[in-house]
């Protein structure tokens, strides 16, 4: 078939929605549905709670979680209602009846341990460094090579904004 013989695509669906559809036609949305217990539980939680614990598996509608220390164990299971009512709220209800809480070491969480960018990433530049930049590569007629260029000189310019504001700060802290 041609690509002119084909009617125009009106949407294409996201793949979510595409592995959705061929793991309900296999039998297996419902374990997929309860495995979205991973990717909520940080927000179920919150960051302090997530940061301690790590979740492992599911099994007959019980959450297997693994706690960094008796003390946090203690805590989760006195909030286990709050705990079961908040993925309720993300899952659904019945999808996680029970959480069962396991002593272990926790493997770094790279969704609650984020890092933050660097501050010199979100610093303005001023207009006449803008102006310095955009009068430097104007002589440039490659787009692509303009575009590096500019990205490299933004970055030089905010590292230099950024170096030179620690060292008023430094300065005028050690002054006072």
């Amino acid at each position: 078939m041609k690509k002119s013989d084909r009617g125009r695509m009106v949407r294409a669906l996201p793949l979510g929605d595409i592995l959705e559809q061929v793991l309900q036609e296999r039998g297996l949305s419902d374990r997929l549905h309860k495995y979205r217990a991973f990717t909520c539980w940080a927000k179920a939680v919150g960051p302090q709670i997530a940061a301690q614990t790590q979740p492992l598996r599911v099994r007959d509608k019980i959450l297997e979680v693994r706690v960094a220390h008796p003390v946090w164990m203690q805590q989760l299971q006195l909030l286990k209602p709050r705990i079961l009512a908040r993925l309720s709220e993300h899952l659904g209800p019945g999808v996680i009846n029970d959480l069962y809480l396991r002593q272990g070491r926790i493997d770094q969480n790279p969704q609650a341990t984020a890092p933050h960018p660097p501050a010199w990433k979100s610093a303005k530049l001023s207009p006449d460094q803008e102006r310095h930049i955009a009068d430097t590569l104007a002589s440039i007629s490659d787009p692509d090579l303009r575009r590096t260029m500019e990205r490299v000189m933004r970055r030089q310019a905010q590292l230099e904004n950024a170096r030179r504001a620690a060292q008023s700060s430094a300065t005028g802290s050690s002054g006072s």
